[in-house]
């Protein structure tokens, strides 16, 4: 009986291994059909996760290049500057921004900065200018040995080596010194800074003599003379050498029509002075011994 049963169990398991060989099919929750449309849903979904990585982190990138963009061109507007340098023996009519204009004369320059002059009317100067300034804001000019500034107003500015001259046409102008010292100038009034800081101020000044320049006219009253030759070195641009103990101050004009010889022939014997021409645009002035 015991090996009846042992055969009975056998034949059994043998006829479960020959369905499940010969292609029976198991029994699942989803059919065929849904498990690949789930597995293809998959595949599909992969690609575009990693498309949504790439589009993001190129986002930021262009968010960071924007502001890096802007900051340099912000940089740009509110440093880039405009130098302009006249040459001995020139003029020199310069327009800024607002349509004010400075006029300079030889071996003078004016610095300022073009894209950021709606929000500060300001400029560096060096040399000998006349300025006619448009009203609007503060207009400042900014020298080595001290500032001026207007509202809208003509004026001129001497600033050379250790002097500084202002002289107000129309308008009214503030000089100020580099220690603080403050001066307000009325038309006809003329300031100069002296070398302690403190501010002369004359009133009721003929302005003509100071602005005559700009007429190719040069007007000297009681200038030393040493003065004298270099205004002339700077509008013929030439180089003048001298040889004097005679520091005299000259009185006497001239003007750009005339040659340089011309110029010298006029004012050195006025002195006691003489000239020689070395060079080509190279002239010694000594003492006239005869």
């Amino acid at each position: 009986m015991k090996q009846k049963r042992e055969h009975s169990n056998l034949t059994a398991v043998e006829k479960q291994s020959r369905e499940f060989f010969s292609g029976g099919q198991f029994t699942w929750k989803k059919s065929e059909i849904d498990i690949w449309a789930a597995i293809e849903t998959q595949i599909d979904a992969t690609p575009q996760g990693r498309s949504l990585t790439v589009k993001f982190a190129f986002a930021r990138w262009a968010v960071a290049a924007s502001i890096v963009l802007l900051i340099g061109i912000g940089s740009f507007l509110r440093f880039y500057s405009v130098t302009i340098e006249t040459p001995a023996g020139q003029h020199l009519l310069v327009q800024l921004p607002d349509h004010s204009t400075v006029n300079l004369n030889a071996q003078s320059t004016i610095n300022y900065l073009p894209y950021w002059w709606r929000f500060n009317r300001s400029v560096k100067f060096e040399g000998e200018g006349f300025f006619e300034v448009q009203k609007g804001k503060k207009f400042t000019v900014e020298s080595s040995n001290g500032s001026t500034q207007v509202m809208g107003t003509s004026f001129n500015i001497f600033s050379r080596d250790e002097v500084y001259k202002v002289t107000c046409i129309t308008g009214s102008v503030k000089v100020t010194s580099k220690n603080g010292n403050e001066a307000i100038l009325k038309p006809n009034s003329k300031a100069e800074i002296q070398t302690n800081g403190i501010i002369k101020v004359l009133t009721e000044v003929e302005t003509y003599p100071e602005i005559s320049w700009k007429n190719n006219i040069f007007l000297f009253t009681a200038t030393p003379i040493l003065e004298v030759f270099f205004e002339i070195e700077r509008q013929y641009g030439v180089t003048i050498e001298t040889k004097i103990d005679n520091y005299s101050l000259y009185s006497g004009n001239f003007t750009k029509n005339q040659n340089v010889e011309e110029v010298l022939k006029y004012v050195c014997p006025a002195l006691g002075l003489k000239y020689e021409r070395k060079k080509a645009g190279g002239y010694l002035i000594s003492e006239d011994d005869e």
